[in-house]
């Protein structure tokens, strides 16, 4: 049993206590707040969602930088990943799976090889996690994917007993095929898995696929009957380059897109991501970092900052995306993409969340006494976000032991 006390919780001085990965009981605090030092408070949030990323390019991290996303991926990314062992896939994972709990993140979405060694990653860590099998035209010709399809029971066991699931990712529509895409999406049908890729992340991708088949991407994939057979269990990656059209579809299908500015800013992909329309249109816009290749780091609160800072910059809009928002496109959205259960931090749910202590002089001006709950949760949310980054985190309880 693990007690927690002196934590605001929504502003709210709260006791937490912990039993076996569950919360067993939430008090107010024995204690009232002004006689308790701040160097004694903290903050709890949700644990945050990585909804884009390779874990292991922690080997490869910030490789290429300065070229723009074609350069970048032929001569400094795929070469370096044809050397990669399942070793290597481990030892990169279980770094990221580090970087990842020590910033609040408790679950990631992955797109990989080897994918076996992440696996076991994520289960040294506790993390939860989806992590799938990245797919190219050249997988289908040298046995990578038919070994996967062959062994997708065992994938998919292995998996639960890492507190994860598998799945496929089609690397992305210049990577693999129409029919290929088409036969990977009747897969992900026949399986009820998601169906995880990269999507519209430059205007090259956009302009060479209308040269091509005479559509933008999304429109290419509807046509190719993807969205109805995946549904809402497809997850675009990036989904930068978008018109109203595009996100129609998106949204009539209810399916995820996952922003990633850390990476779209560092490869000159583009910075107007649209988010307000994607979320009016029924659209379930989640976060990522992407890779360290091109993020450099796995910071979420650093991501969080930097899409919040874009909404209001290009849209010369202060209050677009405010803080409460973004935590709720980091944490809910994240979980219902990946079809992991609510964790608010409330009595009952499994312990999945971050504590930030209040001694840290970035907090200094919080008003702990003579505010509401809910000015005082906005006001840490608000330094938390815009003020701080991933070090601010003090400690990220999951309920999952590795064994």
């Amino acid at each position: 049993m693990q007690h927690f006390n002196n934590i605001f919780i929504d502003g709210m001085l709260s006791d937490i206590t912990v039993c076996d990965g569950i919360i067993t009981d939430i008090a107010p605090s024995k204690a009232e707040t002004g006689t308790v030092p701040r160097s004694d408070l903290a903050f709890a949030i949700p644990g945050l969602v990585n909804m884009h990323t390779h874990s292991a390019m922690t080997l490869l991290r910030s490789a290429g930088s300065g070229l723009p996303l074609f350069r970048w991926l032929n001569e400094a990314i795929f070469p370096q990943e044809a050397k990669l062992t399942p070793e290597k896939v481990f030892e990169g994972s279980v770094d990221a799976c580090n970087e990842m709990l020590s910033t609040g993140t408790t679950a990631f979405n992955d797109m990989y090889f080897h994918i076996e060694s992440t696996f076991q990653a994520a289960h040294k860590s506790g993390m939860s996690a989806n992590i799938a099998l990245s797919v190219t035209d050249a997988d289908f010709e040298n046995g990578t994917l038919k070994k996967f399809i062959n062994d997708f029971e065992h994938y998919t066991t292995v998996a639960s007993r890492c507190n994860a699931t598998t799945s496929v990712a089609p690397h992305a529509i210049y990577t693999v095929s129409g029919k290929h895409l088409q036969y990977l999406a009747d897969f992900a049908k026949e399986h009820d898995t998601l169906f995880h890729m990269h999507l519209s992340e430059t205007q090259k991708e956009r302009e060479d696929c209308i040269k091509q088949h005479g559509v933008p991407p999304v429109v290419y994939l509807d046509q190719l009957g993807i969205f109805d057979k995946v549904g809402s269990r497809f997850i675009g990656a990036h989904s930068l380059w978008l018109d109203k059209t595009e996100i129609q579809i998106l949204g009539s299908h209810h399916a995820t897109v996952v922003h990633c500015p850390n990476s779209n800013l560092k490869l000159g992909s583009g910075y107007r991501f649209l988010y307000t329309e994607l979320r009016d249109a029924g659209v379930n816009v989640t976060l990522g970092t992407d890779g360290c290749a091109s993020s450099d780091n796995l910071d979420m609160i650093e991501a969080m900052k930097l899409m919040s800072l874009l909404q209001k910059g290009y849209r010369n809009d202060p209050s677009v995306l405010p803080a409460e928002e973004v935590l709720a496109i980091a944490t809910t959205n994240g979980r219902k993409a990946l079809r992991l259960d609510d964790n608010t931090i409330k009595t009952g749910n499994k312990a999945d969340f971050s504590i930030i202590s209040l001694n840290n002089p970035i907090f200094k001006n919080i008003d702990i006494i003579n505010s509401t709950n809910a000015q005082r949760h906005s006001d840490f949310l608000n330094h938390l976000i815009y003020a701080t980054h991933g070090n601010a985190i003090s400690q990220t309880i999951t309920p999952h032991i590795a064994i």
